[in-house]
This record gives C-alpha cells, sequence and structure tokens, in this order.
C-alpha cells in the first residue's frame, strides 16, 4: 500500500460513542463542518480534518489521484484505530463518501452525501478545469472571491457577513498545489457504472438552488437507481446548505443518523 501524507485533524465528543467523520470539500477546511461537528458531538466521537494543501495538512503527495484521497482517510481512520465511521461530505466530500462506501464499505456505517454526483459532466469537467486555470493565472485569493460570491446570493451575504468570510478565508487558507490536485482528481473522479453497487444505507440530499454541485434532478436520479438510498430536497438554498440553511442540516443528519 502507498504511504500516504497524514490529515491535520480536530476530534471531539466522547470516548467509546461511535465514529462520525466529516469530509470537507475543496477549498474547504476541518472547520467547514463546525457547527454540524459541535451539534453531533453529544452522540459521536467527531472526526473533522483538513484536505491535503488545505488548511494545516500537508501538501498532496506529487500525482495525487482520486483514489488516493480515499486511501488516504482510510489510511487516518488506520492510524486512529477507526474500525467503522458514519461519513458526511458535500460537493467533492460527497462524492468521496460514496467513494469511500463502494471500496470499503466495511468501514462505513452509514452515509451522508450532499449536493454531489458519481461522475462530473464533461461540462463540469470543462467548468472545473477553468478554474484550475483561473488559479494559476489569478492566485488563489482572487479564486476565492469569484468562488464565495457564486455560493452564496448578495442577500444571504449581506444578513451573515460571518459566514461569508469564513468561507473566503478558508478557500484562501488553501494552497494553489492542493487545489489543483483535488480539481484534478474531481475531474478524473467516475464511478458512475459502479453506483449501484454501493451497499451501504445512505442519504443523498440536494439543495433546491444547487445547479452545479449535485442540481436536484440528477440527486433524484442517483436515490431511485439504488434501492439503499434514500433523497432529501432542501428549499431554497444552493450548494453551501449547511452554512445556508445549518438548522435543517442539524435536523435532518440526527434523524437519519442518530439511531
Amino acid at each position: 500500500m502507498k504511504t500516504l501524507p497524514t490529515f491535520h485533524h480536530v476530534i471531539q465528543g466522547p470516548e467509546g460513542a461511535p465514529w462520525l467523520t466529516f469530509i470537507p470539500g475543496i477549498g474547504n477546511d476541518a472547520s467547514f463542518w463546525a457547527q454540524q461537528a459541535e451539534a453531533l458531538a453529544g452522540h459521536f466521537r467527531v472526526l473533522c480534518f483538513d484536505p491535503w494543501g488545505h488548511g494545516q495538512s500537508p501538501l498532496p503527495p506529487q500525482d495525487c489521484r482520486f483514489a488516493d484521497i480515499v486511501e488516504g482517510v482510510v489510511q487516518l481512520w488506520d492510524t486512529l484505530g477507526i474500525e467503522r465511521s458514519s461519513v458526511v461530505g458535500l460537493g467533492f466530500g460527497g462524492s468521496l463518501a460514496l467513494a469511500l462506501a463502494l471500496e470499503h464499505p466495511q468501514r462505513i456505517e452509514r452515509l451522508v452525501a450532499f449536493c454531489c454526483r458519481p461522475r462530473q459532466p464533461d461540462d463540469r469537467r470543462e467548468f472545473w478545469q477553468a478554474r484550475c486555470e483561473a488559479a494559476q493565472a489569478q492566485g488563489m485569493d482572487k479564486l476565492a472571491d469569484v468562488t464565495v460570491d457564486r455560493w452564496l446570493s448578495p442577500e444571504f451575504r449581506a444578513a451573515r457577513p460571518e459566514v461569508d468570510q469564513l468561507l473566503r478565508t478558508m478557500m484562501k487558507g488553501t494552497t494553489l498545489e492542493g487545489y489543483l490536485a483535488y480539481v484534478r482528481a474531481f475531474i478524473e473522479m467516475d464511478f458512475a457504472e459502479r453506483f449501484n453497487d454501493i451497499q451501504v444505507p445512505a442519504l443523498l440530499v440536494a439543495g433546491e438552488h444547487d445547479h452545479g454541485g449535485g442540481p436536484v434532478a440528477d440527486m433524484r436520479q442517483m436515490a431511485a437507481q439504488n434501492p439503499r438510498m434514500q433523497l432529501a430536497v432542501i428549499g431554497s438554498v444552493g450548494h453551501i446548505c449547511n452554512h445556508e440553511a445549518p438548522a435543517q442540516v442539524e435536523k435532518l443528519l440526527k434523524q437519519y443518523l442518530v439511531v
């Protein structure tokens, strides 16, 4: 097995409780799920981590592939002695959660995947390639501002400036190397033909106005393909639904994961 860099991580919740791992997306760090992690820490031993090249984690390995990122999470679990964990992710993190369930079903209790897909459509691959080129040409600070402006409406940013600032700070704390590695892995990722092989119970969550990361129609089709999956749709939110509707997300997580 390839030895991979470890992830900087944070653990909270009582020792001996079942494990719950929150997976951040591209340009996000361990604080992305902080509100939900705190809310679930009374029921679980909660693990949050920074992706490679994000936050305080080391840079990704050379020629980092999507499979390396999947195995990196498993190696983190091995290091911490985690035999089984429930998993929550959004965007790239949601896709990674599904891939973990596909490749390592014996390690997953339950999973909740927000706003994601098993493969990027061709137009989205072009979108992400353009993002890589913009990051290289303009730098991460500029890209962070453009990205958060897309994630959050002007009205939301005005009403919740602390969320706006949190997301910008996270992305500006991402290295160019980390961003490029994860985007290229996202472009490469494709387990659509094996999606029905996922045996782990899963809740898919879509945001009503998320038209890029995991549109409602696409996630509805995913849920229809695999009988082990349920679908929930959060109204009036876009891609970053855990920050736009934190109370609804917390309620969904508790209903599905706390058994």
